[in-house]
């Protein structure tokens, strides 16, 4: 059997390529790796399978210095945000076979429609799988707290827009305090998912009572923004039971992650507002209502005063007449005992006279000018002869004497 040597073989592939494939053509594939070297562009593209869980091919590819700028000069920015690790391209590319350095693509082209028409397909299955599964208005219906003072933030600790929200917060102009807990991790990338999902569970994990979970990054292109177009950190928003707060950067679309939270917002910055103005009209409220209590309670006492004056008007006007009437009846009583007394009194009195003229009837001086005397023994009164006896020495008592006898 007749044996080649490596270069021939290679050679020959080569050659094969080369007559197959005169014009460049468009594939499609995911970006698994990328490096730049020197201002080159090198990639590692791969395909996966249906399920998007085992690779089925995979190539290495390219893109020259000089090919890059020229697709820069004609992309602008964006270039950037396509050769990301995990994105979904459509490249126009020349195959190419080399000796030594075997098969490689050679990028020319790249056309940014597929890709983010690829992502809203994607955006749109998430969504749909989200609204079969009754998760989107979960976290909706939850009630932020009136007062946020305990935030759990899911970012990336370098990340401006992070910086930018925790001193809009700290530096705020009304003295709120606030606790602030970072979870870090990616906000863009392939890790996006992973740290997001891992920082929820992390949350949910701590048993704190946080107000609520705010994710946080500074402003990008829609594909920075891409990894939040992901149905699983949709889910573990959607099943949690603390308000989620979106504030990513978006000007115009929204992600996924936006569309289950409770509530989305374009910046971090705008969170930091949100959460600084709803304290502020609480408090707003309070103080309202402080105020409502201070007037009904003034009007209340001043009513109550009024009353309480007619009431002492009232009891001083009855306390006259009450005493008015009591010295009335006094006065008429005084008069009624003065007349009774005047009565008894006379009544007395001719008694008394009726007596004195009894006693001065019954006067002994009196009786004895009549010609009446008494006899007296042992200086009492003698008012029977029985109680004498012979020989007792008695007083006889006359008008105008007296005669000391024997009795015989």
């Amino acid at each position: 059997m007749e044996s080649y040597s490596l270069f021939q073989l290679n050679e020959y592939v080569r050659r094969v390529i080369a007559l197959n494939f005169r014009e460049p053509l468009w594939i499609e594939a995911e970006i698994a790796q990328i490096k730049d070297s020197r201002g080159n562009q090198y990639l590692e593209l791969i395909e996966k399978d249906e399920e998007g869980e085992g690779v089925i091919a995979q190539c290495s590819a390219a893109i020259w210095y000089r090919q890059f700028q020229f697709i820069k000069r004609k992309l602008g920015d964006i270039v950037y945000d396509l050769l990301e690790e995990g994105t979904q391209v459509r490249l126009k590319c020349k195959v190419d076979f080399h000796e030594r350095y075997g098969f490689k693509l050679i990028i020319e082209d790249i056309d940014p429609n597929y890709t983010f028409g690829k992502l809203e397909l994607k955006r749109q299955e998430i969504i749909n799988k989200l609204e079969e599964g009754g998760l989107m208005d979960l976290n909706k219906g939850l009630i932020v707290p009136a007062v946020i003072q305990k935030i759990a933030v899911i970012s990336s600790a370098t990340a401006a827009g992070y910086q930018d929200f925790k001193n809009q917060l700290l530096n705020n102009g009304y003295g709120y305090t606030f606790k602030i807990d970072l979870f870090d991790g990616a906000v863009q990338g392939v890790n996006v998912e992973a740290n997001t999902v891992n920082s929820i569970k992390e949350i949910l994990a701590s048993k704190i009572n946080y107000d609520v979970v705010a994710i946080i990054r500074g402003g990008g292109s829609k594909l920075d923004l891409s990894g939040f177009d992901n149905y699983n950190i949709a889910e573990a928003i959607a099943l949690s039971d603390i308000p989620f707060v979106i504030g990513i950067g978006h000007d115009i679309d929204s992600t996924v992650a936006d569309l289950v939270a409770c509530l989305s917002l374009k910046t971090p910055t705008a969170v930091a507002d949100y959460v600084i103005d709803r304290n502020m009209s609480y408090e707003a409220r309070v103080e309202q209502q402080m105020a409502s209590i201070h007037r009904a309670s003034t009007n209340m006492v001043r009513n109550n005063e009024l009353s309480l004056n007619g009431l002492k008007e009232q009891i001083r006007q009855s306390a006259q007449y009450k005493i008015s009437e009591s010295l009335s009846a006094l006065e008429l009583s005084y008069e009624h005992l003065r007349s009774y007394t005047q009565r008894l009194l006379s009544n007395e009195q001719h008694q008394l006279e009726k007596l004195n003229l009894m006693i001065d009837a019954k006067d002994p001086i009196k009786i004895m000018t009549q010609g009446y005397s008494y006899v007296m023994k042992d200086k009492k009164v003698v008012q029977s002869a029985k109680r004498l006896k012979r020989g007792d020495k008695i007083s006889v008592h006359l008008k105008d004497g007296q005669i000391d006898s024997t009795v015989l």
